[in-house]
C-alpha cells in the first residue's frame, strides 16, 4: 500500500506549507496525479483524512487531477494517447511506428493549497 508514504509526504509538505504563510487550517489540497501512479483514489483519500486528523489538515477536500498516459512519438514528434491495456494504441497514429518515449502520466505532485488565515480570509498558496 505505497498509498500511505505518498499521503503522509502530501501532509508533511502541505503542513510545513501552511506553517510558512501562518495558516489557521487547510481546507483544500490540490494534487495531479498520473495513471501510472497507480493508486486507488478512495483509499488514498481515506488515508489522507486519517493521517490529517488532529493536525491543520483536518477537515481539508483532497482534490485529485488524473492525467492519462501520453506518449511522444521519436520519428515524427507527434503526441498521443496510450491504452495500456490495447496494443493498438501503441502505433503512432500518424505515423505508424512504435518508438516513443513517455510524455506524461507519471506526475505527482501538489498543484494548490487552500488555506484559512488567522483573520479568517481565505488564501491559495
Amino acid at each position: 500500500m505505497h498509498e500511505m508514504a505518498l499521503c503522509r509526504n502530501v501532509v508533511d509538505m502541505v503542513s510545513e506549507e501552511a506553517d510558512k504563510v501562518g495558516a489557521e487550517r487547510v481546507t483544500g489540497v490540490y494534487l495531479t496525479v498520473g495513471y501510472s501512479r497507480d493508486i486507488v483514489e478512495s483509499l488514498f483519500d481515506d488515508v489522507f483524512k486519517w493521517l490529517a486528523r488532529d493536525t491543520k489538515l483536518e477537515g481539508a477536500n483532497l482534490y485529485i487531477t488524473r492525467v492519462p498516459f501520453t506518449v511522444e512519438c521519436r520519428e515524427c514528434g507527434y503526441i498521443y494517447h496510450v491504452d495500456v491495456h490495447d496494443s493498438n494504441t501503441l502505433p503512432c497514429p500518424k505515423c505508424g511506428k512504435k518508438r516513443y518515449t513517455l510524455h506524461s502520466g507519471m506526475e505527482f505532485y501538489i498543484n494548490d493549497i487552500e488555506v484559512v488565515m488567522p483573520s479568517g480570509l481565505a488564501k491559495e498558496q
